[in-house]
């Protein structure tokens, strides 16, 4: 998996400037150095580099005002795209953004980038400026969302959120709550001590709970995704228990190990849809699950 860092040595931060040039002023015959400017040193750099060093991908991040926060130079080598690089770096940056206060983030976005950014929560406001006589940018800003997680498409997941309160009281009960929803993982959290055993360790069937509003999470949001409308119903599971939990229940799912044809669902009118689902003490791995749902029109 592709970690966000920071850049650290000059061969860091020469790699750096050396992608945010490439890509985004090379193309232009724009010369070295135009690709930084006066705010570079009270900003916020992020990048991802692959295991040889190799550096995929940066962003930036500063601050207009105590309210406002801005995204920019946001950049991927063109051969490592569709890989959630830039969303990763996005992710990152925003949770920056709202740690620090920031009521919103603005950005402004290449004509080609619009649905990407729309994908994430931000909403279009004015064309802007057009750059060397040829790349239109359009304005664009994201409120802060209910929870910093909340990346994706943050009106469904409050949606989701409010779903599980008010209809699955069970969920309401246990503390469950959403955490994050990224392009690559859906993730889940719960109270401990609403949840504990006579061995003050979370009880297994709190466990398995877990791990199936998990999954019927991550098949709604499938749903969402692809257009689609139907009710979700657990149809078969198994669970293998690891380790007892005994600090901080959490539930996640990697979005590319999902399967099921959803489209199904409008020729056949149902559909199967598989979600591996792991739970974790923290950043320690205690249980996985795997479940079939069902969604039926």
């Amino acid at each position: 998996m592709f970690q966000v860092t920071t850049p650290q040595s000059s061969e860091d931060w020469q790699a750096y400037y050396q992608l945010r040039w490439q890509v985004l002023r090379a193309p232009w015959n724009e010369p070295r150095g135009s690709e930084q400017d006066d705010l570079e040193q009270d900003a916020e750099h992020r990048f991802i580099k692959n295991k040889e060093g190799v550096v995929l991908g940066v962003a930036r991040l500063h601050f207009n005002n105590q309210q406002q926060a801005q995204v920019r130079y946001m950049a991927v080598a063109e051969g490592n795209r569709n890989q959630h690089i830039g969303s990763r770096l996005l992710h990152e940056l925003e949770k920056i953004a709202w740690t620090q206060d920031a009521d919103e983030l603005v950005l402004f976005a290449r004509e080609r980038a619009l649905e990407f950014y729309k994908r994430h929560g931000y909403e279009l406001k004015e064309k802007a400026h057009l750059a060397y006589d040829d790349v239109q940018h359009w304005k664009m800003v994201k409120q802060k969302p209910s929870e910093p997680g909340w990346f994706r498409h943050p009106n469904w997941t409050q949606v989701l959120q409010n779903t599980w309160r008010e209809s699955i009281p069970i969920s309401d009960a246990m503390g469950i709550k959403v955490e994050s929803y990224t392009d690559w993982q859906f993730t889940t959290s719960a109270d401990l001590n609403a949840n504990l055993n006579l061995h003050n360790t979370m009880f297994a069937g709190s466990i398995y709970s877990l791990a199936t509003l998990t999954g019927w999470g991550a098949t709604y949001l499938a749903l969402k995704e692809a257009g689609l409308e139907g009710n979700i119903v657990l149809a078969d599971a198994n669970i293998k228990y690891l380790k007892p939990l005994n600090n901080e229940p959490r539930g996640s799912v990697d979005l590319s190990g999902c399967k099921g044809k959803l489209a199904e669902l409008e020729t056949d009118g149902k559909a199967s849809y598989m979600v591996p689902v792991e739970i974790y003490d923290g950043e320690l791995l205690v249980a996985e699950f795997e479940g079939t749902f069902k969604i039926i029109k």
